[in-house]
């Protein structure tokens, strides 16, 4: 019996000396820098804003090497004999038609053709 308790009273030291630190350890975070930023709005507010930039930044960032990564992998596929022929036909498509520009002849409706047909001839 006297065995049994000797265990319980080793836990329960353990325990003990465990509660101690932990305590110790909360009150060392409690007293550092980025904890006092919560009592403090203004500096939350910084924090947080320059947080948010980050971030935002990041995204952008992770986002173009992922694109990226996407396009190459799409020049890659011509390669392939299938794919490859759709993507040169999609490929001489678009340049196609960035290298037609629009005719100069091409007259826009002004607000004076709106007018009905017996105006317009009265008008001639």
């Amino acid at each position: 019996m006297s065995n049994q308790t000797t265990e319980h009273h080793d836990h329960s030291l353990a325990l003990a000396r465990e509660m101690k630190e932990l305590t110790a350890e909360i009150t060392r975070l409690k007293k550092m820098d980025f904890m006092q930023v919560f009592n403090h709005p203004v500096k939350f507010l910084f924090y947080s804003f320059m947080k948010g930039l980050m971030i935002g930044f990041g995204s952008v960032l992770g986002a173009s090497v992922l694109v990226g990564i996407f396009i190459y992998v799409l020049a890659q596929i011509r390669l392939v004999p299938i794919l490859g022929d759709f993507v040169q036909e999609v490929i001489n498509q678009i340049q196609t038609e960035q290298s037609v520009k629009p005719s100069s002849n091409i007259k826009f409706p002004t607000s004076n053709s709106t007018s009905t047909p017996s105006t317009q001839n009265i008008t001639k």
